[in-house]
This record gives C-alpha cells, structure tokens and sequence, in this order.
C-alpha cells in the first residue's frame, strides 16, 4: 500500500497540523521532528485559532524545502465526525432552564465555528469548515501541494504526543480539554505498548468547559483567562466546594463525571451571560476591571478545588483497575492546570506523570503524525524510534547576522557584542545588580511557557521584583505568581518534586527552609511552577543559571515569557520593540547586550 510506503520511507516529509483553538504546524522528516510553531507566534494574535499559513511557511523554511516536498498532512481533527456534537447541542438546548437564551448563544458559537465569524473572540478565526479544504487552501496560500491528507482522532493525537515525552511501557493516560469531534475526555491505558480506552466521557460533559466557565463568572476571558483563576485560587478558601461537587460536577461511580449545563451554559458564558440560580448560589459574577472580592476569591479556589477532585477521582478509578501501573500521562488543555498536575504528583498515586510542552491543542500538529505512524505500525504505541519529539526548542534559531539586520532594519544602533563566556557573566551580575533582564537566545520555544529562550529573568531572591515586573513590565494582575528556573541537580534542595519538570508544568511545594531564600518564585501557598534545566536541553541558559548560582549560592532564577499583553516575541525585532517600550533594564539577544543606555540613547530616535 501506498500508505506503508511512506511510512517506511526515512526521506519522505510529513506536516502535521492543528486548525481551530490555539493553531499550530510542525514538520517532519521520517521520524525526526524537526520543526513545530504556533501561529500566534507569527500573527501576533494571542491565542490564534486560524488556519496556520503563517507557521506552515516558517516551519517549510526551517526545514529547507517547500510545499511540492510534502509528502503528506496529518490533521488533528475528523471532521466528518460531527453528530455527537450536533445531538449534545440539541439536547442542551432542549433541556436548557432558559431555552430562547440558549438557543440564541449556542446559534452565536455555532455560526462563528462553522463560518470564521466571531466578533467576541477575534483570536478565535478557524473554522471548522477549513478542515474539509486543506489542499485547497494550501494550493492558494503556499503552492502546489500534491500530497495525501489524513484527518486523526482528536484526543488520539493528544495521547500520542504526550506518550512519546518518556515511551513508558506500561502508564495510565488521561487526554482532557474542552472537546473533541465526541468526546471531551478520554481515559486509557498502555499495557505492554498496546493502547485500550477505558471510558470515554461525551460532550458537552466536559472538564474543560466547567473550568471555563467559571473563568468568565469570575471575570476572566474564556479560552484565555484560565491560568489567572488559577493563580487566585490559592487566596482564597473552597467554601463553594461541596456545592460545586452537588449540583454542578457530580463525580460518579463509574470513574467519570457529570457537568450540570442546565445550570451552566457555557456557550452564554462566552457573552456574559449567567444563570440567575448560579447568582443566588454564588453571589454576582466579577465585572471586568472590578477587584476580585473575598467571594470571588474564595469561589476561585472552590472551582481549582472541584476540578482537582474530578481529575483524582478519574485516574484513582484507572490506577484500582491497574494497581501495578505507576505512571500517569497527561495530555489536553485541562493539563495547562499545573497546580491539578502538581497535586495528583504529591499524592503518590503514581511515581511519577508526564506531560508535553504543548499539552493543549497546538501540541496536536506533532500528535497528529505520532498517531498517524501508530495507526500504521500495527497499533504499537511505541514512539521510541522518533527523534526530537521531547525538545521544546522547535522554532526558528536567529543567527548574530540576522539579529544584526533586525537591528538596522529598526534603525536603532548596532550594541556591543560579547562572546559566550563574556555574555554569562554579564548577565550573570546584571541579575544579580537587582536588574530585569530581557533573554533572548536560540530556537523559540513550542507551547505557551517561556524555558529560556524567550524569558524575562530576575533574582528570586529579592521580593520587591515580582512586584515590579508584574505592575511596571508585564502590566498584569498583582496575585499572579511567577516560576523558577533551576538546574536539574539542584532542583530536590529546594523543592518537593520528586521528578524532572522540563516543561514548568507541575507545581510543587517549596521547602520550608527555602521559601525566605526564594521569596521572588513562592506563590501564596508555598508552592512554585517548577523548571528543571538540563545542560543538553539548553546549553547557554544552563550556563547562566549555574553562573548564578556559583555568584550567589541559588542556581535558580525567576523566569517569565518575554512578552506585554501579547504572544511570546519570537523574531529578533518583536525583542527589540518590545524591549524599548518596556521597563526592563537589559536585553540580551543572541550575543548582544543592550543596556538602559542604549535603550535612552535610541528612545530619542
């Protein structure tokens, strides 16, 4: 067959694509993954859900061919596979407590899925009638595309990529997020490299959806803000929990769940719409703008509470049918809840979880080729044999040249330029001169966390930086916490994990005799979004850390994106730009340093 063909063939090129939500492409050579991008990197768009032109043609320039070289395309989406989805909207509606209102908000989401039209969400611009004119739309947007398309199993790819981070074996997976083409979760289980699904959890019964909502109840954007709810849940107390797990997430016996959409229409909530039983239950929804109240608060660490529960309750119900499996994986946006991941970590249910850099939708363009060689080797789920798959550094390396150029196309001047060991210690000792220092170096990272390519980096030492990073520079909400970076053979000295975390997607309890040590990266609650730094990962990061640490005594530095109230720069210029109009002290790009000097001198253009 034609299809093993290009399965055996090591020469041949594969794209891998994510359409809808946080749009992606990748591109493979054989088994070596060697280019992945979200869209938003390039548009500009936070969050970009439209068709990833943009990244295609990046990911083709990496790769050094073009759209005629392209083998085939594994989409992560069957697009045909819709009437699930059209009898649990029928169903909602029916049995919805305000009909008219439901019919109105689920028409407004329908006619924006389906005909790219959404005026409330700009950012999410794919649609789903995109997925069934692929080579059409890569004829007219990159070339002559001659090639196969393949349409994937949803949560399939999910597992497939986040499987491939370690090739357990033998693990317990759980795929999560707001919805596939059926299906909102899936639970499975590896034995032997043989992949069987447990449960399978329909829409619109979903985790995601539930953990959405609440996040614009709260007064947060949908489909952006949730990470911000989670930061405020640990302010608060889960008074609201017992309630939640009553009347709205109703954990069942059978190991899965049920999410009360009478009273939470999620499709409503996306327009500010909000039950009035919900009012009387939980007081009056957060305004935009307005300061979050104890209620509020408290309703925040409730909603992280309930969804933590579910979560449990679903892989204990696996690990009782499979006692003797001690790894868990975790994949679909709802694995963005690193405090839910940190947690079910510290329960010792499992020795160990493991989860992708890119867990949520854009992780799908990689999972989509994963599960395409799966479904064509036999259903082995083994992907020890792909080359690159683990690395989070999947973009586009800029070259001093290129960087050069950046800076005299901008027409600011060209800075001083240092060699790597020079660069080291003068970052190095600008961090530790209580400077906020913008980094930028290497190939851009694939997924939503920065890990020391595109990062603001600071001292976790000193306490008043978070303060100031989050009013003056990053412009964002005061109870937000910020993650550490640290040297993989440090990492048990200071914090309670009891695994590598190369991805800053676990949270874990700082030690006790750390915290006043650190106060810069310990959250509220003790706790911190964890980055372990290997040399091999990240050479020159590594080296700066280490540096530190040997200055210091902490290997570890506060590390954000590198970003102002948009996506992660990417290219030099966005580096450049965004440092000017920023408050941070020195940017460091490629091997050169710009300083507040520079930084004046140039404002003044």
């Amino acid at each position: 067959m034609k299809i093993n063909k290009l399965h055996d063939d090591k020469s041949k090129y594969i794209l891998g694509l994510s359409t809808m939500g946080t749009s992606a492409a990748c591109i493979f050579k054989g088994k070596e993954l060697i280019a992945a991008i979200e869209e938003e990197r390039i548009s500009r768009i936070k969050n970009d859900g439209g068709f990833p032109i943009e990244s295609i043609r990046q990911c083709l320039e990496i790769s050094g061919i073009s759209i005629e070289d392209i083998s085939a395309v594994c989409v992560y989406w069957k697009p045909f596979k819709i009437s699930t989805r059209l009898l649990g909207v029928f169903k909602k509606i029916i049995f919805s407590v305000k009909f008219s209102t439901s019919i109105r908000y689920t028409f407004y989401r329908i006619y924006s899925l389906f005909l790219n039209n959404n005026n409330l969400y700009p950012e999410d611009r794919g649609s789903w009638l995109d997925l069934f004119f692929i080579k059409k739309i890569l004829k007219k947007e990159i070339g002559n595309f001659q090639g196969k398309v393949f349409f994937l199993d949803h949560h399939l790819t999910h597992q497939t990529y986040a499987a491939s981070m370690q090739n357990w074996q033998n693990s317990i997976l759980l795929s999560y997020d707001g919805g596939g083409e059926s299906n909102s979760t899936v639970l499975s289980v590896n034995l032997n490299n043989k992949l069987i699904n447990l449960k399978k959890i329909k829409w619109p019964n979903s985790l995601g959806h539930f953990y959405s909502f609440f996040t614009g109840y709260l007064g947060f954007r949908m489909l952006e803000g949730e990470y911000k709810m989670m930061g405020l849940a640990p302010h608060g107390k889960p008074v609201y929990k017992d309630i939640i797990l009553d009347q709205i997430l109703i954990l069942k016996d059978d190991g899965g769940y049920f999410f009360n959409t009478k009273l939470c229409d999620y499709h409503g909530a996306l327009y500010g719409n909000f039950n009035k039983k919900l009012i009387k239950l939980f007081g009056h929804p957060r305004q935009k703008g307005e300061e979050p109240s104890e209620n509020h608060i408290n309703l925040a660490s409730s909603v992280q509470a309930a969804f933590e529960d579910a979560q449990k309750h679903m892989v204990n119900w696996a690990k009782q049918k499979y006692p003797q499996i001690n790894n868990l994986v975790l994949s679909g946006g709802c694995a963005l809840n690193v405090s839910a991941n940190g947690k079910i970590l510290n329960s010792k249910l499992f020795d160990k979880i493991s989860l992708p850099p890119a867990p949520h939708d854009a992780g799908c363009c990689i999972g989509a080729v994963l599960a395409y060689y799966y479904n064509n080797n036999n259903n082995i789920f083994d992907f020890s044999n792909f080359e690159n798959v683990n690395s989070p550094y999947l973009g586009y390396n800029y070259t001093n040249d290129e960087i050069k150029q950046a800076f005299d196309i901008l027409k600011v001047s060209t800075p001083k330029k240092l060699n790597d060991s020079d660069l080291i210690n003068y970052t190095s000792q600008s961090l530790i001169d209580k400077n906020i220092v913008a980094w930028f170096n290497g190939r851009f990272e694939f997924g939503p966390r920065a890990l020391g390519s595109r990062s603001f980096l600071a001292d976790p030492r000193n306490d008043n930086i978070r303060d100031e990073i989050n009013d003056k520079i990053k412009k964002r909400e005061l109870f937000r916490p910020f993650a550490p970076s640290v040297i993989k053979e440090e990492c048990k000295n200071y914090f309670d994990i009891r695994q590598e975390s190369p991805y800053m997607n676990i949270v874990a309890n700082v030690h006790e005799d750390k915290k006043k040590l650190i106060p810069a990266i310990t959250h509220i609650d003790g706790t911190a979004r964890v980055h372990t730094v290997s040399y091999k990962s990240n050479p020159m990061y590594y080296n700066l850390l280490k540096k530190f640490g040997e200055e210091t005594g902490i290997p570890i530095l506060l590390n954000t994106s590198f970003n102002i109230q948009e996506p992660i720069v990417r290219s030099p210029s966005d580096a450049i730009k965004t440092f000017l109009k920023s408050g941070v002290d020195l940017l460091v790009i490629g091997n050169y340093i710009c300083d507040t000097q520079w930084k004046n001198q140039n404002l003044k253009k």
